[in-house]
């Protein structure tokens, strides 16, 4: 990442969070805490938060550069496991981010200043396991402003609402679709109402719901570009779908904030407010493009909205520094143009809450798939020692 530069343009991000959206790094490695990398982009004001996942790890354990060798030879001689081994380095990794960032989250009242762990994915289907491993987690790093991934499939739906009860921050991840954030949003409210219950202080607890972008979009253009090779090519139904393409995406993000915004203006949240809760902030999750012939930054300056968080992987921050046009509440425009593009992707038979539950469904195996490629990288880090 070109970090000069970026903190010369930091104005830029500055400018989102005046408009009320936190900008979040999609990345962590040992590499950039510790060269202070990342202390300049917190100091600067480029990113208020971050996130992380067994992906990103990943792709830092497998660098050279970072340091984790050492540190993976350090632990071998505890004889830890691969997993204790991933567990320590990343455990390590975000108490680190967590107190760069704590000036963030004491700044903003605890309302901003995040980075987030997942829960093992191999687990993710076992709720009691889940719960279990995220208390242990969230107990080990011991600080505030650290928030554990769940994803939001029926079974992470359950664990969601008890650690929020347990007054357990939570990112509820791999969100798709209207339906999924319904069942979060209500996922986060049962557990408030859970922790109200139990006496918890409730200005404690803090949430995000996390809408991936651009896979919708890559999903349901591929659908799309299959029926344009069934239909005959001089229809305009044929014109019709192609000028669909590249809409998906942003069209239901917008709807999703909509309803995010009836949510917490709604009166079962308004009484949970008046005790001290927060509210379940939106995070627009998967904002690179994946398809080179769209706009870089497609999935961040029509999806600027108060009171949000948008993560940004490196180049799409190098992308905002450059030639970002932002404006404010963009997430809020053309609503009904939105609800009329998902009426027109539905009468050609794609429906974006089945495409969701596909997506969902993908996402889980993705990450599972990533966490295992990153105990092996493990392993073969430890036998080349």
């Amino acid at each position: 990442m070109k970090i000069d530069f970026i903190a010369s343009k930091s104005g830029q991000f500055k400018k989102l969070t005046f408009y009320g959206q936190s900008p979040w790094l999609d990345n962590i490695s040992r590499c950039m805490i510790n060269s202070g990398e990342l202390e300049k982009l917190i100091q600067n004001g480029v990113i208020t938060g971050i996130t992380s996942n067994p992906s990103i790890f990943e792709k830092a354990i497998n660098s050279e550069k970072c340091g984790y060798p050492e540190a993976i030879k350090s632990l071998l001689q505890k004889n830890l496991t691969p997993f204790q081994i991933y567990d320590a380095i990343t455990r390590d990794d975000i108490k680190s981010t967590a107190l760069l960032l704590k000036p963030v989250y004491e700044k903003s009242g605890g309302r901003d200043g995040f980075v987030s762990i997942e829960v093992a994915p191999n687990i993710a289907t076992n709720v009691s396991t889940s719960i279990s491993e995220a208390q242990r987690i969230f107990s080990l790093i011991d600080e505030k402003n650290v928030l554990i991934k769940i994803p939001a499939t029926n079974e992470g739906l359950e664990v969601i609402s008890a650690l929020i009860s347990q007054g357990i921050n939570v990112n509820a991840t791999l969100m798709f679709s209207r339906n999924h954030y319904i069942a979060v949003s209500n996922a986060y409210i049962g557990g408030l109402k859970k922790a109200l219950e139990s006496g918890l202080n409730l200005r404690d607890i803090h949430s995000v719901a996390s809408i991936f972008i651009s896979r919708v979009d890559t999903y349901v253009d591929k659908l799309l570009n299959e029926l344009i090779t069934g239909t005959d090519a001089s229809s305009a139904k044929k014109e019709k779908i192609i000028n669909l393409r590249g809409k998906a995406a942003v069209a239901n993000s917008k709807i999703i904030f909509n309803k995010y915004k009836e949510t917490f203006s709604g009166a079962e949240f308004t009484t949970l407010k008046a005790e001290g809760a927060t509210r379940q902030r939106l995070l627009f999750a998967s904002t690179s493009t994946k398809d080179p012939s769209y706009y870089d930054l497609k999935y961040v300056e029509p999806l600027i909205g108060r009171n949000t968080v948008s993560t940004l992987p490196d180049e799409t921050i190098e992308h905002i520094a450059d030639h970002g046009k932002l404006s404010p509440d963009t997430v809020s425009q053309e609503l009904e143009n939105s609800n009329k593009i998902i009426a027109e992707l539905s009468e050609l038979g794609i429906d974006l809450d089945e495409v969701g539950e596909k997506l969902q469904e993908d996402g889980v195996k993705s990450f599972e798939n990533s966490y295992d490629k990153l105990l092996d990288s493990i392993k073969n880090i430890s036998r080349n020692i």
